[in-house]
C-alpha cells in the first residue's frame, strides 16, 4: 500500500454531504478516475465516519466499491491512549506535562536546565537538550517523549534544587519543591518507565502505520509478533516488573535519590 499527500482544499461547509461532495470534486479535477475507488479512510469524527449521511455514506453511494476502513493507525492511538484507567499512569503523564510547561515559562529556566544537561548527561547518551511534552493522541511521540524525560531527569533534578536554593519567588520555590517531590516517589518513575517498556512493544507497529507505504501481510506478522511479545510478558509479568523497578532504582542512584516504595 503506498501513500502520497495531493493538496489542501479549503471548505466551508463541514456537513458529511457538503465534504463529500469537495472531495469527489477535488479528486476528479485532479484526473483520478473515481470508478476505480475501492477504498476510502478517515478518523472517527462522526461528520465523515456516519453510515448515513455522512461523507464515507455519500461517497459509498456514488462508488459501493469504496470501502470505509477507519484509519489504522488512528485507531491504535485511540486504544493505547485510553487502555490504562490506573490512576498512577494518568497521574505521571500529568506530571511529565506539569515539568515541562515548569520550565517553558521563563527562559531563564530553559537556560539553567540546558546547562545542566551539558554538564550532567553525556552526548553518547542523548543529544536531546530539553523535554518533549506528551502528546496525548500519538503513541510514537508519547514514547519519544518518555524516554527524553528519563534520560534528562538528573538535569532536572539538579535544576530544581537551584531553584529552590536561589529563587526568592515563593511561588515557583513552591511549585518546585512539589515536583521534586513526585519525581522522589517510586509510581511516577515507574509508570514512566512502564510506559516506556509498553510503548516500545507496540512502536514498530505505529511507525509502520504512520509509513506512506507498507506491505499489508508484512504488517500483519508484525502485529501477530507484538500480540505474541505482550502474552508473554503478561505470563511473566513478575520478572518483568522486577527488571522495571531495578532500572528505576538505578535511574535514581543517577540523581543522588532512593526510591522510596510505599509500605504495604
Amino acid at each position: 500500500m503506498h501513500e502520497e499527500f495531493l493538496c489542501f482544499v479549503p471548505v466551508s461547509s463541514t456537513t458529511g454531504k457538503d465534504l463529500a461532495s469537495t472531495i469527489l470534486n477535488q479528486l476528479s479535477q485532479l484526473g483520478l478516475y473515481l470508478e476505480h475507488m475501492r477504498g476510502q479512510g478517515y478518523d472517527g469524527a462522526s461528520n465523515v465516519s456516519g453510515k448515513c449521511r455522512d461523507v464515507q455514506a455519500k461517497v459509498k453511494e456514488l462508488y459501493p466499491w469504496a470501502i470505509y476502513t477507519h484509519c489504522c493507525n488512528h485507531v491504535l492511538n485511540l486504544v493505547i491512549s485510553t487502555s490504562s484507567q490506573l490512576p498512577g499512569i494518568r497521574n505521571a503523564m500529568a506530571t511529565i506535562s506539569d515539568i515541562c510547561v515548569f520550565l517553558s515559562r521563563s527562559a531563564q529556566r530553559v537556560s539553567i536546565f540546558q546547562d545542566n544537561v551539558a554538564r550532567e548527561i553525556s552526548s553518547s547518551t542523548s543529544s536531546r537538550r530539553k523535554l518533549k511534552p506528551i502528546c496525548a493522541t500519538r503513541s510514537v511521540e508519547r514514547h519519544d517523549s518518555i524516554i527524553i524525560f528519563v534520560t534528562l531527569l538528573p538535569a532536572f533534578v539538579s535544576k530544581i534544587e537551584e531553584l529552590q536554593q536561589e529563587n526568592k519567588q515563593v511561588e515557583v520555590v513552591a511549585k518546585a519543591e512539589t515536583l521534586l517531590n513526585s519525581i522522589q516517589k517510586c509510581t511516577l518513575l515507574i509508570a514512566a518507565l512502564v510506559m516506556q517498556h509498553t510503548s516500545g512493544i507496540i512502536l514498530l507497529v505505529a511507525k509502520l502505520l504512520q509509513g506512506k507505504e507498507f506491505d499489508i501481510s508484512a504488517l500483519t506478522e508484525l502485529i501477530d509478533s507484538m500480540l505474541d511479545i505482550i502474552r508473554q510478558k503478561r505470563s511473566n509479568y513478575k520478572n518483568v516488573f522486577h527488571k522495571i523497578l531495578d532500572q528505576a532504582k538505578n535511574e535514581c542512584e543517577k540523581y543522588y535519590a532512593a526510591l522510596l516504595i510505599p509500605r504495604k
